[in-house]
């Protein structure tokens, strides 16, 4: 019975070398995080959905990267209305507030991990979802580049990037990010899209 226990100790040691070696690659390798809201349900322009359109241009930028980005999806603690214009009305007291909306597992991200933070977001009136802004302001960007990309419907970036810019001093923000309209990155075509903006970058 000893001899077994023994061996079960020992089966357990070496189970955990494994994860801690597991948890030192991944580390080691994750250099890079994709940080994204986006909003499913009711949209302008393309209506019920079941993945929102700024997670479905993450996904593209995800799957391009593979195994060296991770993926962190910023979720609100209360949920938007599932009705569009509800949600919309929800996103102007916010903005004019200018709230601070909690997400969900905001203590278990660890940026330090991380070189290399996309972030990405829908346009709601002219600006970053409030949401944003919550996220940069949660952690500590010292000497991180940071890389936004957004859908929108007819905007652009409306000049976020730049505000990004100003807001984070202490980090390095390419304001060379992608735009795409959301019913545009719902086509297959944006994919290539997305990687060839990757590969201008760099990446």
């Amino acid at each position: 019975a000893n001899e077994q226990n023994k061996q079960n100790e020992q089966a357990i040691v070496n189970e955990n070398k494994v994860e801690n070696n597991t948890n030192q690659n991944t580390k080691e390798s994750s250099k890079i995080l994709i940080a994204y809201f986006s909003r499913a349900d009711e949209n302008y322009n393309v209506g019920n959905v079941d993945v929102g359109n700024t997670e479905i241009m993450a996904g593209f930028i995800k799957d391009y990267l593979g195994s060296t980005a991770d993926t962190f999806k910023i979720d609100p603690v209360k949920a938007y209305p599932t009705n569009y214009k509800e949600c919309t009305e929800v996103a102007t007291e916010e903005k004019n507030l200018n709230a601070r909306p909690e997400f969900k597992n905001a203590d278990s991200l660890d940026i330090s991990n991380y070189d290399t933070i996309f972030i990405g977001y829908p346009i709601w009136w002219g600006d970053v979802p409030m949401i944003i802004n919550t996220f940069l302001e949660k952690y500590d960007f010292s000497g991180k580049t940071i890389i936004p990309f957004n859908t929108h419907e007819g905007s652009g970036n409306s000049g976020t990037y730049t505000s990004i810019k100003n807001k984070m001093k202490s980090s390095t923000v390419n304001t060379d990010g992608l735009a795409i309209k959301g019913k545009t990155v719902r086509q297959e075509s944006s994919r290539s899209t997305v990687e060839n903006w990757l590969k201008g970058l760099g990446l």
